[in-house]
């Protein structure tokens, strides 16, 4: 056979070997498309920003991911080795913007053939702000109360400011930042620890991932109380003397522990009157000594002398 009588033969009729050729590739890629599988996932959606616009409206922190393949090559891929993301390094001013979610891969997912990545949503519609840092002071948030008899008695937090960052108009109207609660139910003396401030909105970023020290005061309830017709106790006087006097008792206020105070008796020679210097019959004007034992503290004592009277005893 010649080459034109070859030549010849192949052109012969050609349209409708283009066709059958072109419904065989066809016929070949579906077969080839139906048996490949699918695998879908999540991932983490990641924003690439110039560090001066960021979102400023809440946006799916998850994407749903597509891929399609033969099943020895899509089920070894690792899922963080696909990444999604959107760009807003291009933008420059404050705005509302429809932004598209792209996908890379690395690892495992490279180099596999067929493959197809899909991801849902294909675009995301945020709002786009200037970035704005602001340090703004740490308040606890203390719960309950300290165990009866004790008392809070102060605080202190470190650091005591932070800075919070994020999109300007969010930023402008923080004024503090609160801990997570401090439980003071049942606390019977100091304590300290670690907590996290609270961030209630995913756009803003406390510095120091938020972590705050704290220490807490709690003390024993001081507590004054009033001591009325407290008896005179005479010492060291002669026992040939005897005492005439229109004050007979006096009062005390003491400052102690609430617990101890409660439920605590005066001794007999809380208010002692001095008679070292009586040696005979006569008139008086003795000093009244407080005798109260530690810790507890005298904070006033009625009378600071007393007057007397002093006779012999009648044999």
């Amino acid at each position: 056979m010649t080459l034109k009588n070859l030549t010849d033969k192949i052109m012969d009729n050609w349209p409708a070997k283009i066709i059958c050729l072109t419904l065989s590739l066809m016929l070949f890629l579906f077969y080839r498309m139906s048996t490949l599988e699918q695998r879908y996932f999540s991932v983490p959606l990641i924003v690439e920003t110039n560090g001066d616009l960021v979102p400023a409206t809440a946006y799916p922190r998850m994407v749903k991911i597509g891929l399609r393949g033969e099943a020895n090559s899509i089920y070894p891929i690792l899922e963080n080795d696909i990444i999604a993301t959107i760009d807003l390094s291009g933008y420059t001013k404050e705005g509302e913007y429809r932004v598209s979610v792209q996908t890379r891969s690395k690892g495992t997912a490279l180099d596999i053939e067929p493959l197809e990545i899909s991801v849902e949503p294909v675009e995301i519609s945020l709002r786009v702000e200037h970035r704005m840092i602001k340090k703004v002071p740490v308040t606890p948030n203390f719960r309950g109360y300290p165990e009866a008899g004790y008392e809070f008695t102060g605080f202190t937090v470190e650091p005591a400011i932070v800075e919070v960052s994020g999109p300007r108009s969010i930023v402008e109207k923080i004024s503090e930042v609160l801990t997570e609660s401090i439980e003071l139910s049942g606390r019977n003396a100091s304590f300290d620890g670690i907590i996290a401030g609270v961030n209630r909105n995913n756009l803003l970023s406390i510095s120091g991932q938020g972590k705050i020290s704290f220490r807490v005061g709690i003390n024993q309830t001081t507590l004054i109380k009033r001591f009325d017709d407290v008896p005179f106790y005479f010492e060291n006087l002669d026992p040939a003397f005897l005492i005439e006097t229109d004050m007979v008792s006096g009062s005390l206020e003491l400052k102690g522990t609430q617990t101890d105070l409660e439920t605590w008796t005066l001794p007999y020679n809380a208010l002692t009157v001095l008679c070292e210097n009586v040696t005979g019959p006569g008139v008086y004007s003795l000093p009244v000594q407080t005798i109260i034992p530690l810790p507890y503290e005298v904070i006033k004592s009625v009378p600071g002398e007393v007057q007397l009277t002093v006779k012999r005893k009648i044999e």
